[in-house]
């Protein structure tokens, strides 16, 4: 029976390509824990207007899925969408309308670095416009992060999901030794394929590496009581 350990609903924006955040967490999750996908109608655009306006979906689409499967969480993937509506009040929408628990991958990245007890790290988010980035810098701030941030890169939104993983590796670690010392690195951003280079990055730093779709899954697995370690995608992955 598939699902037979977790049934996780999941969120995202409607896909520009191939739906990269979904497809890296079913393949690394542990047999018997099986993600329901509902894509939104958008965003138009990364503009905070076209963000928040895709707020009022996320009740509807997340009761929607908690009516036609018996969940266990529902999850926010995007998170532009969960950056300019406020994470609070995502889940906050989509806990009333499912009746059932549910997170953010932002929630995810947070919990995380939490978990791993990282005193400071640092952020690099390839693709997105400064103007999330300083959402994300307001959300780690309030959160009681400490981080060193790396402002937006250079990748053009729309061709960050084919982006060669290993062109990524060396982004993130030429980033990261160019920096400040700091106690991990944080990459935002689940639409560039990562799984690849996790825990080759992580041996090649000596630090923890937190990805999107990695600390996504961590976070979901913790919530439903998946407690099995997942080898090759950093200490994160054993951690629960």
């Amino acid at each position: 029976m598939f699902g037979w350990r977790a049934r996780i609903g999941f969120i995202s924006p409607a896909p520009g390509g191939p739906p990269t955040s979904l497809l890296e967490m079913q393949e690394a999750a542990p047999a018997g824990v099986v993600f329901i996908a509902r894509s939104l109608d958008g965003p138009k655009s990364l503009e905070l207007a076209d963000l928040t306006a895709m707020a009022p979906q996320i009740g509807p689409v997340a009761a929607d899925l908690a009516r036609k499967t018996d969940l266990d969480l529902v999850l926010m993937a995007g998170a532009p969408i969960v950056l300019a509506n406020g994470n609070d009040a995502m889940i906050q929408a989509m806990t009333e309308a499912s009746g059932v628990q549910a997170t953010t991958n932002i929630a995810g990245i947070v919990n995380a670095i939490k978990r791993l007890d990282l005193g400071r790290v640092t952020v690099l988010s390839p693709y997105y416009p400064q103007h999330l980035v300083d959402l994300f810098e307001q959300h780690l701030t309030a959160s009681g992060i400490d981080f060193h941030m790396i402002g937006a890169g250079d990748v053009p939104f729309g061709s960050h999901k084919d982006q060669p993983a290993e062109h990524s590796y060396r982004r993130a670690k030429q980033a990261f030794q160019a920096g400040p010392p700091t106690d991990g690195l944080v990459l935002l951003g689940g639409g560039t394929p990562l799984q690849s280079i996790i825990g080759v990055l992580e041996t090649d730093l000596g630090k923890p590496v937190i990805a999107n779709n990695q600390a996504n899954l961590w976070n979901a697995l913790t919530m439903v009581s998946v407690r099995e370690p997942i080898p090759g995608l950093g200490v994160l992955m054993t951690c629960f």
